[in-house]
C-alpha cells in the first residue's frame, strides 16, 4: 500500500472525529429545545468538517484528489438526516467546485451519492439506529464506497483506471473501518438518548397514575406502616394522607379479614411468595366499610429479604352490593322457580362463571353441584351439530343484535338420552360502555312436545309427499281433504272435489251389485279393499287398488274414513303381457307349450266331465329347413306366420291351434266323435298348407306332415297324447309326407323296438361292438385298386348283424354318431397307415361324414387332424365323404372345417350327387376333389339314355372344375363299359366286389398278383 496515500487519508479520518466530540458539546436540551437551528447548525458543522477534510487530501494530480468527505456525508445522512445533510452536501459541493480541475464534476457526484445513499438507508432504518449492527454498518459502508470508485470510470484521459489501481485497497479498509468507528460512536449517543427517553416516560406514567388514577396505591414497610399513598387511597378511605401515614393498615382493616391478610403478608415476608391478591374490607374514617380488590408486591433487597411493599386498591363496593342484591334476587327467584319444571341459569360474563339451579341438573341427569363446578359440561353436551348455532345466538344477544338469546337445541343427557332443550336468555346487566356483565335464562324440556311435533311434520309429509292417493272422508263419504297425489291421479283439484261425495270417482264398469256390496261391507266391517275400476275428471277410465279404514270417535261411531288408492293400470298391463309372454309364441301369436298343457288339462276334465272326445293333431313342415337355409331366417319366420293364421282358418273358434317351437304345431279339435270331421279338418290343412307361400320375392312350397291322436282312445295322459301323436306324424313323414297318419298300436311297439336299440346301440358303443368292412374303388381305365370305402358293420350278439340303414338314422337321432365317426376315422386312418407300413402300398380309405357330426364334433376335428399328423397320413390316405345338403349349411361351419382338412392334405369327396339341390356355386367355392355318382343314375344307365346324359354331363363338368368323378353301384360289365366311354374315373360296386373285411381285402387286393390284374380277373 502506497505510504503517500494512506497519511492523508489517515488523517482525514481523524478529522470526523471531532463531529463526535462536537455533538456532545451541545447540552440536549438545546437540542430539543431549539430543534431546527440545532440542525441547520449541524448541517453547516458537518459540511465545514467536510471542507476542512476536502483542504487535506491526496493529490494524484492537479484538479484530481482524493479525500474521506464520503465518509462523512453518508454518516451525516444515516444519522442527522436530510436537512443536515443537503446543507453539507451543499457546502462541500460547491466548495469542490471552486477548487475545479478534471474531477470536478466527479468530485461532485461522490458528494451526492454518498449523502443520498445515507438519506436513503436512514429512511428504512430509522427506528433502529440505536441497535444497527456492525455487518449493516460494514454493508452500508462498502455500497456507499464501491459507488463512489465508480465514479472514477468516468475521469478523461484514462485517468481513471491508474487512479483506482491506487486508491482501491487503501479506501476498501481505511474508510469502511472509519464509517464503523463513527457509527458506533454515534449509535451508542442515540442509544442514550432512547434509554432517557424511555426512562422520562416511565417516570410520567408512574407519577400520572399515582397522583391521578382510580387506583388507590400505597408503599408501606416490612411492619405494614404506611410510607406513602396517593390522593386517590386518601378519598377511598376517607383519611388524609398525613394521618393515614401515621397508622398501620392492619389498624383500619375489618376484623372478619385480619386472619386471610395477615396469613398471605407472612408468607411474603418468609419468600415463599413475591405478591398476592384478595378482596378486603376496609373500616373507613366515618365507621362505614369499603369493600376493595387488593394486590400486593414487594420489593427484595441482597439477602432477597423484603424492604418495601406496594399495594394497589380497587374500591368495589357497590359492584359487591350489587352482587348481593342480585344473590338475594336470585333466591328469591329459586323459591319461585323451585316448584317450577324451569332450569335456571345465571352467568357471571365478567368473572365466566354461570350458576344453575337443580332442575337444569336433573335435566342433564347430573348433581347440580357436579354442574355448577364445570361451567362447561352444560355446553358439551349439546350434540356437535347444534353447538355453534347455540354460541352465535348468545354472542348476537351479547353483541346487542337482538332482542334476547333463543334457541332450540339437542342436550346428550348423562344417561345417554337425548333430550330437545328450549334455552332462552337476556342479558340484565352492562357496564357504562355497554359491554354485558351478567346474563339469565331458562332451560324448558320440550322433548314430548318435540316428538310430537315431528310425528304431525312426519304425517303430514308422508300424507303429502305420498304416492299413494289419499283422501279423509266424512262417515257420509264426503270429501273432506286430499293429499297431492290424489290431484295428480283423478286429475281433480283438492278445491274441486272438497264438500263433493265420492260418487264423483265412481265408474260404471264396476256395476251397481259391486258398490252395494263394498259398501256394505264397510259398513259392518269398516274397512274394504280390493280392485276397483275408476274414472279420472277427463273422463279416462283405469283401474285401482283401493284401501279404506274407518276411523271411530270416543262413543265408537264411524268419524272419520280414511281412503287410500294406487293406479295399477300399468301393473295390470304388465301382467297381462307377462302371462301372454309366458303362454303365448311371441312370433305367431299362438298359444305356445305351456299354454297347451294348460288347455288340455282343461280338455281332459271336460271330456271326462260330458263323457266325449276330442283329438289331437301334431304337424310338422316337410322342408321348412330348407326354405330356412335358403331364403334365410326372416322369410322362414314370415312363413310360421302365414302357416298359424292358415291353420287358424281351418278350425273352429272352440278350438285351439298351438306353436311348440320350431316348425311343430298342434290341433286340439274338441267334441270329436266322427272321424270323418277329424279328417276333413286334417285334408283342409294339408291343402292349405300346400298352398304356395309368397315370401317377399321369392315364392316358396312346403307340406305338412300329421299325426292324430285321440282322448281317450289312445291314451287317458297328456304326456301319452303328445307321444302319440308325435309317433304319427313320424309315421307320415316315413310314409312319403304331406299326409296324416293316426296313431295304431303299431307304433307303439316300434317306438319301444327303437329304445331297446338305442339301448344297444350306446352298449354297442361302450364294447366296441362294431366292425369296418371295406368296399373298393377300381380306376375304370386300368382296373388298379387304390381307394377303397370304410363301411360300418354291426354283429349284435342276440339280433345278429344289424343294417347301417338301421342304426345309422338313430345315432344320428341321438348324437352317438359322433362318437361311432370319430372311432371310424379312427379305424380307417389306423389301417390305412398299417397297410402302407406292412406292404408298402398306398390305399386311399374314404370315411363318410354324417351332417350331425358337422354339427356336434367339437374339438374332434383338430383330434382327428393331429391323429393324421401323428401317423404321416396325408390326401394319399384318407378322404372324408360328405353329402350335397352340408354345403347349404353355414350354421355348421363348412367352410372353415374344409379348409382346415385342405390345409392339413386331406382330400374331400362329394358322396350322392345330383340327389339334393346340386349348384355350380357351391362346387366352385369349396374344395372338392372327388364327385361321386349316385346309384340311382348308374343303376339304369345302360338302359336310359337320360340316366347316360345326366352322367355324362356330370363328368364333364367335374373335370371341367379340376375333380375326379367315382360312379357308384356299378353291378354291370355293360354299365362299366358306358361310364368308361364317358370318361369316369372311378367305379364302386358289386361288378367288382361287395364290402369285405380288412383281412380278406388285404389278401384278395394287396398281395400279389398285381392289383389290376387281380381285378379285373375277378371281373371276367
Amino acid at each position: 500500500m502506497d505510504k503517500g496515500i494512506l497519511f492523508p487519508l489517515v488523517q482525514n479520518a481523524a478529522l470526523l472525529l471531532a463531529l463526535v466530540f462536537l455533538y456532545d458539546v451541545i447540552p440536549k436540551k438545546h437540542q430539543r429545545q431549539y430543534f431546527l437551528l440545532w440542525r441547520i447548525i449541524i448541517g453547516m458543522l458537518i459540511g465545514g468538517i467536510g471542507i476542512t477534510i476536502m483542504s487535506t487530501p491526496w493529490i494524484y494530480q492537479p484538479g484530481v484528489f482524493f479525500d474521506t468527505r464520503s465518509v462523512i456525508l453518508c454518516i451525516s445522512g444515516l444519522f442527522f438526516g436530510g436537512l443536515p445533510t443537503f446543507i453539507a452536501v451543499v457546502m462541500t459541493a460547491l466548495y469542490r467546485i471552486s477548487i475545479g480541475g478534471a474531477g470536478m464534476w466527479i468530485g461532485v457526484g461522490v458528494i451526492v451519492s454518498s449523502g443520498l445513499i445515507g438519506v436513503i438507508w436512514r429512511q428504512y432504518r430509522k427506528s433502529y439506529l440505536a441497535n444497527i449492527s456492525g455487518r449493516e454498518i460494514f454493508l452500508f459502508a462498502y455500497a456507499v464506497h464501491i459507488v463512489m470508485l465508480l465514479w472514477f470510470v468516468f475521469l478523461p484521459n484514462g485517468i481513471g483506471m491508474p487512479l483506482l489501481e491506487q486508491v482501491t485497497l487503501p479506501v476498501l479498509t481505511i474508510f469502511p473501518i472509519a464509517t464503523w468507528l463513527l457509527s458506533r460512536l454515534l449509535s451508542r449517543r442515540f442509544e442514550l438518548e432512547r434509554d432517557e427517553q424511555i426512562r422520562l416516560q416511565d417516570d410520567f406514567l408512574f407519577r400520572s397514575q399515582f397522583n391521578a388514577g382510580n387506583i388507590g396505591i400505597a408503599i408501606t414497610g416490612i411492619d405494614q406502616k404506611w410510607i406513602k399513598v396517593n390522593p386517590r387511597l386518601c378519598q377511598m378511605l376517607k383519611y388524609s394522607e398525613a394521618e393515614l401515614l401515621r397508622m398501620t393498615w392492619t389498624q383500619i382493616t375489618h376484623p372478619d379479614d385480619l386472619e386471610s391478610d395477615a396469613s398471605k403478608f407472612e408468607l411474603m415476608l418468609q419468600g415463599d411468595i413475591d405478591n398476592y391478591e384478595m378482596d378486603k374490607r376496609f373500616i373507613v374514617k366515618d365507621g362505614s366499610v369499603v369493600y376493595t380488590h387488593m394486590t400486593v408486591a414487594c420489593k427484595r433487597g441482597g439477602n432477597n429479604a423484603v424492604q418495601l411493599v406496594i399495594a394497589g386498591f380497587i374500591d368495589i363496593t357497590s359492584q359487591t352490593f350489587a352482587d348481593q342484591e342480585v344473590l338475594a334476587s336470585r333466591e328469591q327467584l329459586e323459591l319461585v322457580l323451585s316448584s317450577s319444571d324451569l332450569g335456571v341459569w345465571d352467568w357471571d360474563i365478567r368473572h365466566d362463571r354461570i350458576e344453575r339451579n337443580a332442575r337444569s341438573a336433573d335435566i342433564l341427569g347430573c348433581d347440580v353441584d357436579m354442574l355448577n363446578a364445570n361451567s362447561r359440561q352444560w355446553m358439551d353436551a349439546i350434540v356437535a351439530e347444534d353447538r355453534p348455532k347455540v354460541l352465535h345466538s348468545i354472542e348476537a344477544h351479547i353483541r346487542g343484535e337482538t332482542a334476547q338469546h333463543k334457541m332450540e337445541y339437542r342436550l346428550n343427557t348423562l344417561n345417554r338420552k337425548v333430550r330437545w332443550i328450549l334455552d332462552t336468555g337476556k342479558v340484565v346487566s352492562r357496564d357504562a360502555h355497554d359491554n354485558a356483565l351478567r346474563m339469565c335464562g331458562t332451560y324448558t324440556d320440550i322433548t314430548d312436545a318435540k316428538l310430537i311435533e315431528e310425528s304431525l311434520k312426519l304425517s303430514a309429509l308422508v300424507y303429502d309427499n305420498s304416492s299413494e292417493a289419499m283422501s279423509v272422508l266424512d262417515e257420509k263419504g264426503v270429501i273432506i281433504t286430499v293429499n297431492a297425489a290424489f290431484s295428480v291421479m283423478t286429475g281433480y283439484r283438492a278445491f274441486e272435489v272438497r264438500d263433493q261425495h265420492i260418487r264423483l270417482l265412481y265408474c260404471d264398469l264396476n256395476g251397481r251389485d259391486f258398490y252395494t256390496k263394498m259398501n256394505n261391507e264397510i259398513r259392518e266391517k269398516g274397512q274394504w279393499q280390493g280392485e276397483m275400476w275408476q274414472r279420472r275428471k277427463n273422463g279416462e277410465e283405469y283401474v285401482i287398488w283401493l284401501t279404506i279404514n274407518t276411523i271411530n270417535d270416543k262413543e265408537g261411531h264411524p268419524y272419520r274414513r280414511v281412503a287410500l288408492f294406487s293406479d295399477i293400470t300399468d301393473k295390470k298391463q304388465n301382467e297381462h303381457l307377462i302371462w301372454k309372454q309366458a303362454n303365448y309364441d311371441t312370433l305367431t301369436g299362438l298359444p305356445n307349450r305351456r299354454m297347451l298343457l294348460e288347455y288340455l288339462s282343461s280338455e281332459v276334465k271336460n271330456a271326462d266331465r260330458n263323457r266325449n272326445h276330442f283329438a289331437l293333431l301334431f304337424l310338422d313342415l316337410d322342408f321348412f329347413k330348407e326354405v330356412n337355409d335358403t331364403l334365410g331366417h326372416a322369410m322362414g319366420d314370415l312363413l310360421l306366420i302365414e302357416t298359424a293364421s292358415r291353420l287358424k282358418s281351418c278350425v273352429r273358434d272352440a278350438d285351439v291351434v298351438a306353436r311348440l317351437g320350431g316348425d311343430e304345431f298342434t290341433v286340439v279339435l274338441s267334441s270329436m266323435d266322427d272321424h270323418k270331421g277329424i279328417e276333413r279338418v286334417a285334408e283342409n290343412i294339408l291343402r292349405r298348407i300346400a298352398e304356395p307361400y309368397v315370401l317377399g320375392e321369392e315364392t316358396a312350397y312346403i307340406s305338412a306332415s300329421i299325426g292324430i291322436t285321440l282322448y281317450p282312445d289312445d291314451s287317458t295322459s297328456i304326456e301319452g297324447l303328445l307321444k302319440h301323436a308325435d309317433q304319427a306324424m313320424y309315421a307320415a313323414k316315413d310314409q312319403g309326407r304331406n299326409r296324416f297318419n293316426y296313431f295304431t298300436p303299431s307304433m307303439q311297439e316300434y317306438a319301444k323296438y327303437r329304445m331297446r336299440l338305442i339301448q344297444d346301440l350306446r352298449q354297442a358303443v361302450a364294447n366296441k361292438e362294431f366292425e369296418l368292412h371295406y368296399q373298393p374303388i377300381v380306376a375304370l381305365a386300368t382296373g388298379e385298386v387304390t381307394k377303397a370305402e370304410a363301411l360300418i358293420r354291426w354283429h349284435h350278439a342276440e339280433r345278429g348283424a344289424v343294417s347301417p340303414a338301421e342304426f345309422i338314422p338313430v345315432a344320428e337321432d341321438t348324437g352317438l354318431i359322433v362318437e361311432i365317426g370319430n372311432w371310424v376315422f379312427e379305424q380307417a386312418a389306423r389301417q390305412s397307415a398299417a397297410w402302407r407300413h406292412e406292404l408298402g402300398v398306398e390305399i386311399q380309405i374314404s370315411v363318410n361324414k354324417s351332417p350331425i357330426q358337422f354339427r356336434d364334433e367339437g374339438t374332434l376335428l383338430n383330434d382327428w387332424l393331429k391323429l393324421l399328423q401323428d401317423l404321416n397320413i396325408t390326401g394319399a390316405g384318407v378322404c372324408v365323404e360328405i353329402t350335397e345338403g352340408l354345403l347349404l349349411d353355414a350354421s355348421m361351419g363348412v367352410t372353415e372345417k374344409l379348409l382346415a382338412y385342405r390345409d392339413a392334405g386331406v382330400q374331400v369327396s362329394l358322396d350322392d350327387f345330383g340327389t339334393g339341390y346340386s349348384s355350380l356355386a357351391y362346387l366352385k367355392k369349396f374344395d372338392i376333389d372327388y364327385l361321386k355318382i349316385d346309384q340311382s343314375f348308374t343303376r339304369h344307365i345302360d338302359t336310359d339314355s337320360n340316366d347316360q346324359i345326366l352322367c355324362e354331363a356330370i363328368i364333364v363338368m367335374a373335370h371341367k372344375l379340376g375333380m375326379k368323378v367315382i360312379a357308384e353301384g356299378v353291378e354291370t360289365e355293360a354299365q362299366r363299359q358306358v361310364l368308361l366311354a364317358a370318361g369316369c374315373d372311378y367305379g364302386q360296386g358289386y361288378l367288382f366286389s361287395r364290402p369285405v373285411p380288412a383281412a380278406e381285402f388285404t389278401q384278395k387286393y394287396l398281395q400279389d398278383p398285381p392289383l389290376a390284374s387281380r381285378v379285373l380277373g375277378d371281373i371276367n
